[in-house]
């Protein structure tokens, strides 16, 4: 026999479930969208630009001389990759300037720094249902998928952007999707009268409750990014000497970057201290807190009042004592469900 607990956990696993698998990934599409494409041949450098100028996260990436999309490419990986360089040729402003001659063709066949492509470097673990792989190297879904289908793509491949293209004949993108907007579109549309998440989240298993990684005020920019990098997370709390939360730094913001003159100014931001660094940024990441105690039912109307990226489970003494994500939060609906074997198709 189960017990209530259980009951109503499998009761709230079904609920979405079968809300994602009803709702088609075409309708996270939005009609003002657009896409930023990037051929491979044109400078690293030139293409982090772009992004920040047309305030996109991520782009695909397209070989004119294969005539397809050969993955992604997304701010922190521009981070990781100038990070890369740094330390590879000796940490002088000289080091970023050879970055700055490369095309991103150049940097996706250099073996240690192509792996920094996050959505590019590597085959898929499972390509789930509907999910299309372009050389075994773009994982997507087409727009006849559903959100479940879509959740699963990015869940199985780790990946935090997800393509979403017009046919697996043709492969045309339409738009590039985030764990964000996915669960914004979910928050705004299900419709659930039952109180079905009013289990605490650290007894789901939601997050990670062991072994927080966390970072002094003391540590230098460029740990930081290693740490980030070497975890493969976006955010890390920023506390005290006490262990007390200060800040969220998040691996996205490029201040370091855009208050330098040079290549020289960009080497003497890497050595800021964090200290420093939070002082100087131009833009926060907002820093939202909770009790490990808080429930599945406070953390989902949290993310529809305030549209967090990753919340903080503080103690009594506000010592970051966990961590849930976006990601963290769809994956407890998936994890455990029994996935259909559909066939793939490559574009």
């Amino acid at each position: 026999m189960l017990n209530e607990k259980q009951v109503l956990r499998s009761a709230g696993r079904d609920a979405i479930s079968s809300f994602l698998q009803s709702r088609g990934v075409f309708e996270l599409v939005r009609s003002s969208g657009r896409v930023v494409v990037f051929e491979t041949h044109i400078p690293i450098q030139l293409a982090f630009y772009a992004l920040l100028e047309h305030e996109s996260s991520a782009a695909p990436l397209w070989d004119s001389s294969r005539r397809e999309f050969v993955g992604l490419m997304t701010i922190t990986d521009f981070v990781d990759i100038l990070l890369h360089y740094h330390d590879k040729h000796g940490r002088t402003g000289a080091a970023i300037e050879v970055l700055a001659s490369r095309s991103i063709a150049q940097v996706l066949m250099d073996t240690t720094a192509g792996r920094h492509f996050k959505h590019a470097s590597e085959a898929p673990e499972q390509p789930g249902p509907k999910a299309v792989v372009d050389s075994e190297r773009l994982v997507s879904v087409d727009a006849n998928a559903s959100l479940y289908d879509a959740c699963h793509a990015m869940r199985v491949n780790k990946r935090r952007f997800l393509p979403i293209v017009t046919s697996p004949q043709d492969c045309g993108i339409l738009a590039v999707v985030t764990h964000v907007e996915i669960l914004e579109y979910f928050v705004a549309t299900f419709r659930e009268e039952r109180r079905l998440f009013d289990q605490p989240i650290c007894e789901l298993g939601i997050g990670t409750f062991n072994e927080v990684v966390t970072v002094d005020i003391a540590t230098p920019l460029r740990d930081v990014l290693k740490l980030l990098c070497t975890y493969d997370i976006s955010s890390v709390p920023v506390v005290d000497k006490t262990g007390r939360i200060l800040a969220l730094y998040n691996r996205a913001d490029i201040t370091f970057l855009a208050t330098a003159a040079d290549a020289d100014s960009v080497v003497v931001n890497l050595g800021s201290s964090m200290e420093d660094v939070i002082q100087q940024r131009r833009s926060d990441e907002p820093l939202y807190t909770c009790s490990k105690n808080a429930t599945l039912q406070f953390v989902f109307e949290l993310f529809a009042d305030v549209k967090f990226r990753r919340l903080i489970c503080l103690d009594d003494n506000r010592k970051p004592v966990g961590v849930v994500s976006i990601r963290d939060l769809l994956s407890y609906f998936l994890d455990g469900l029994d996935w259909p074997d559909t066939s793939t198709s490559a574009c």
